[in-house]
């Protein structure tokens, strides 16, 4: 069963805007798959497409922080598949107790409008996935976590532009027609367009 590891903590900077995590927590999805977060992380919440701000929220209010916080690192550095992150997004999302109609508009928000790449990158992967759950129970750690770059050769996908009154008026029907996340992307791919 999906879970998290670890009670984060967290320090706004001083803009406001950027959240520090002071400790290292971990979402485990239903696969077991540990998504790591090392402590001394600073996320914007910019993984999620801020048109969906309006009408979602911020990212770091609610019961989606923690799920927003992991998939803000993950989109950052990129050590596995861009579909694969965002799912874990939604998993993580239905894990904190959002519900299933906003957690799917959340899904398709960050799957229309959010960062993709082209390809999944390795080189932290192995470590992350080595990681055993327990190594994430304690509150503190020892020493920081530097981000690592992503390969140079790495293209990172946004859509150029959205139509977010489109989003908007499908928001009803990401809620009560789509009964899985599949059902959102075909929605999108279909009306909005997945791909450009």
């Amino acid at each position: 069963m999906a879970h998290y590891t670890g009670r984060p903590r967290f320090e706004w900077d001083e803009d406001g805007r950027i959240m520090t995590l002071l400790n290292r927590f971990a979402f485990i999805d239903d696969a077991q798959l540990v998504w790591s977060v090392p402590a001394m992380v600073r996320v914007d919440g910019a993984s999620i497409p801020k048109f969906a701000w309006s009408i979602l929220g911020s990212p770091f209010v609610g019961r989606y922080r923690k799920a927003s916080v992991v998939h803000d690192w993950y989109c950052d550095i990129r050590t596995r598949e861009w579909k694969a992150t965002h799912r874990m997004f939604y998993e993580a999302m239905r894990t904190s107790k959002v519900s299933g109609a906003k957690a799917r508009i959340m899904y398709a928000a960050v799957y229309y409008a959010g960062p993709r790449w082209d390809v999944a990158a390795d080189y932290n992967s192995e470590l992350a996935e080595a990681m055993t759950p327990t190594a994430y129970s304690s509150l503190e750690q020892s020493e920081r976590v530097d981000r690592p770059a992503p390969p140079a050769d790495l293209t990172l996908w946004h859509r150029r532009e959205t139509d977010a009154q489109a989003f908007e008026a499908m928001c009803d029907d990401f809620a009560k027609s789509c009964a899985t996340i599949a059902d959102v992307e075909a929605m999108i791919e279909e009306k909005l367009g997945a791909t450009e």
